[in-house]
């Protein structure tokens, strides 16, 4: 469950810096929104999914934002139309060695309410593993997930971008995957190496999440279930554009998970997911099949 955005993406030589006005070498249009890319990429890599979200009957752009769910494999059947409203849209800015800044402005992503969900009660009634991210209202979030837990799927929240998350919320997450910055959203500190990112995965323990994976950028990811805490490191590859990286990995650990592999396992190959997706422009359409990630890691 999740959001479907129209981005526009502009590519520099660098990212400007505040009051400074820049050049960009291209532009271009693409689907995006977390819960769209989070989709698209478990799509592409094989297994079947069904995408609760929706889209704004007036946008110009439907016909861009089916094209590439299409292209992804995405079961699209039950993506509503919001009256009288826009897709999101997010403006991202990306620089030469692939870091971005990103902008997003909400629409029909406010209209996935706890009543939408309840009309999509047999989707979630048969789904071995739900996964949400922040950008639907809050209320929605926790309404889903709950349903998740009450049919017994395995539920994983990727907590961005960063809202106060309800104390009541907490008990019906198996799995948290924030990054750094989030993590520091949530836990008050700085979380940027090893030791820190153990203290954050300790927080989200004492809120009564199980499972807890940090992701660390271009170093990896921090995962821990309460027993065990591993850094995984990233595979080393010259990233392109980084944008959609987050949503690779959450993809990935989604279908590790869902091939019933533990936490650890799954988040390798979220790793392997994420360092071919970087590789490449874009956030949708660099999105890899399980053939070109095999190649790096294979569950």
């Amino acid at each position: 469950m999740g959001s479907i955005n129209v981005d526009y993406i502009v590519h520099n030589k660098r990212l400007p810096v505040l009051g400074e006005t820049v050049f960009g070498d291209s532009l271009s249009m693409a689907i995006g929104g977390k819960g769209a890319i989070q989709i698209g990429a478990v799509a592409r890599l094989g297994v079947p999914t069904c995408f609760l979200s929706m889209m704004g009957e007036l946008d110009p752009n439907l016909p861009l934002l089916k094209e590439d769910l299409a292209w992804a494999g995405v079961n699209c059947e039950r993506i509503g139309m919001a009256k009288d409203m826009f897709c999101g849209s997010a403006f991202v800015l990306v620089e030469q060695g692939g870091g971005n800044a990103i902008s997003i402005v909400h629409a029909a992503d406010r209209a996935v309410t706890p009543a939408y969900v309840e009309q999509n009660r047999d989707a979630i009634r048969d789904a071995k593993v739900v996964m949400t991210e922040f950008m639907p209202p809050m209320e929605t979030c926790e309404y889903a997930m709950k349903m998740a837990k009450e049919y017994g799927a395995v539920t994983i929240v990727n907590p961005a971008p960063v809202k106060e998350i309800p104390e009541s919320f907490y008990q019906y997450i198996d799995i948290i995957t924030p990054n750094e910055s989030e993590a520091a959203g949530y836990c008050g500190f700085e979380v940027d190496d090893e030791k820190s990112a153990a203290e954050a995965c300790a927080f989200f323990h004492g809120k009564g999440v199980r499972n807890v994976v940090i992701t660390l950028g271009e170093r990896g990811a921090f995962a821990s279930d309460g027993k065990r805490a591993e850094m995984i490191e990233a595979y080393k590859v010259k990233a392109v554009d980084t944008t959609g990286a987050g949503d690779s990995f959450n993809a990935g650990l989604a279908v590790g998970i869902w091939k019933e592999k533990d936490l650890f396992t799954a988040a390798r190959f979220a790793n392997a997911v994420s360092s071919v997706s970087v590789q490449r422009k874009g956030s949708f359409r660099s999105i890899p099949t399980y053939e070109e990630v095999a190649r790096v890691f294979a569950l």
